[in-house]
């Protein structure tokens, strides 16, 4: 084992980007603070979420933390790789079995909010009824990123909606803050409603209660308010005289594209680690983070992050040690690592180290995060040389008066200090070589 000298990393062969900040947040006073966005994240299970398109830009683009959830990495997610010109809409083209998984997805949403059969069978069939287009012309499909990103915004207008006459949103009652049916019930009844209708929830008369005349009027006053995604469906004559739900279709004959609305449109949000999200709100404080509505202070993050991750304190004291030293911190579980160092970020450099996270004392004892044995060790070792990357070995030394006590809260990071070890395996072939050579 030898000190640590950094080298240079491996530049990788074809960059589509441009760098454009190493960190989320203006560097000098040139920059415009009017610009500095304060991005927010949900605590949604054990899991850090950003949702808002502008905030996940703003992150990962601009330090590259986080990842998306149904990408490998930079939160490009699409509905699909093909898209075709309906008239002048550019619509997303996907299988038959795709759109049946979302469905069985819709159905399963539906049944976990403890609707009856009768309800849930009622939305999907307005769901799963297709839309009929007013042109005919139709062009050949094409990549989406070759489609106009104004013409498919337009996936989600909503005079693709049969029978959709109503311009404006239907108003509303009461006052929101005081009144739970405000968001659900219009403000004026339906003129068509008869006097002498009973509610069948309230067991009173419709103009008393306030409540809609039936479910019917429900679902179809709620199927012309919402606003929708639509996706070309791949289908076969047979498949399109079957109901849509069963899975049982012939393949024998050509398909053609038939337009549907998406029953369950799947939005792409980036998940963060607790060092990354803790590190833009105690180092950055360019993130809020709110649980059941709340933002969490610096303090209550910690206390949850370290009753998740035990060893929580350890691990953001090391991704805090690299970051700071220009570094961007990746999870390496894939390499049976802690990290993964890039330079500048994974878009242009192969990562250059893999980082295991261990803690000792003063002198170099206790080693209790992960122990090692030498054929573990070694095994390591042969698999980061194998994907042309050095194992680099990162110990958190704490003083022996830091307890438990002091791990409660984030002032214990000053009392810490890193020491790194690079290790590499010692190949006899090569040292032979190197001895003739001289």
């Amino acid at each position: 084992m030898t000190d640590a000298v950094f080298q240079a990393p491996k530049r990788r062969a074809r960059v589509y980007e441009c760098f454009e900040a190493a960190l989320p947040v203006p560097l000098n006073s040139a920059d415009d603070g009017d610009h500095t966005l304060l991005c927010r994240a949900e605590i949604i299970g054990h899991h850090v979420s950003v949702t808002d398109p502008a905030h996940i830009q703003q992150l990962y683009h601009r330090g590259y933390f986080g990842k998306g959830v149904f990408s490998r990495s930079r939160p490009e997610h699409m509905i699909s790789p093909q898209w075709k010109y309906v008239g002048d809409r550019c619509l997303p083209v996907i299988s038959l079995s795709e759109y049946q998984k979302r469905l069985s997805l819709a159905r399963a949403a539906l049944v976990m909010q403890d609707l009856e059969e009768e309800s849930v069978n009622k939305a999907l069939q307005i769901l799963t009824e297709p839309v009929e287009f007013n042109t005919e012309e139709q062009q050949e499909p094409i990549s989406k990123s070759n489609c106009d990103e104004s013409l498919m915004d337009q996936t989600m207008d909503t005079d693709l909606i049969p029978d959709q006459t109503e311009s404006a949103k239907p108003q509303r009652q009461g006052n929101p803050l005081y009144d739970p049916l405000a968001e659900i019930y219009p403000e004026k009844l339906d003129q068509s409603l008869k006097a002498d209708e009973k509610c069948r929830d309230h067991n009173d008369w419709i103009s008393q209660c306030g409540c809609r005349a039936n479910e019917e009027r429900m679902n179809r006053t709620m199927h012309k308010s919402q606003t929708y995604e639509y996706v070309l469906v791949e289908e076969s004559e047979d498949e399109r005289s079957q109901h849509i739900t069963q899975e049982n279709s012939s393949t024998d004959q050509p398909a053609e594209l038939v337009c549907r609305i998406n029953p369950f449109p799947m939005l792409e949000y980036l998940q963060l680690s607790y060092e990354e999200a803790f590190f833009l709100v105690y180092a950055l404080g360019c993130l809020s983070i709110y649980y059941n509505g709340e933002a969490l202070s610096v303090a209550q993050l910690w206390t949850m992050f370290r009753s998740l991750q035990p060893n929580f304190c350890f691990s953001y004291a090391a991704y805090h040690y690299y970051r700071s030293k220009g570094w961007v911190p990746k999870s390496g579980v894939k390499y049976g690592t802690d990290l993964m160092l890039y330079r500048k970020g994974p878009p242009f450099y192969h990562a250059s180290y893999s980082v295991v996270v261990d803690t000792v004392d003063a002198s170099f004892r206790r080693s209790s995060l992960r122990p090692f044995s030498w054929r573990s060790l070694a095994t390591l070792s042969r698999t980061t040389g194998n994907v042309s990357k050095e194992l680099m070995l990162c110990f958190i030394i704490t003083p022996s008066d830091v307890t438990g006590d002091l791990l409660v809260s984030p002032q214990c990071l000053k009392r810490f200090s890193v020491q790194e070890v690079l290790m590499s395996r010692w190949v006899s072939s090569k040292e032979r070589t190197e001895q003739e050579e001289i």
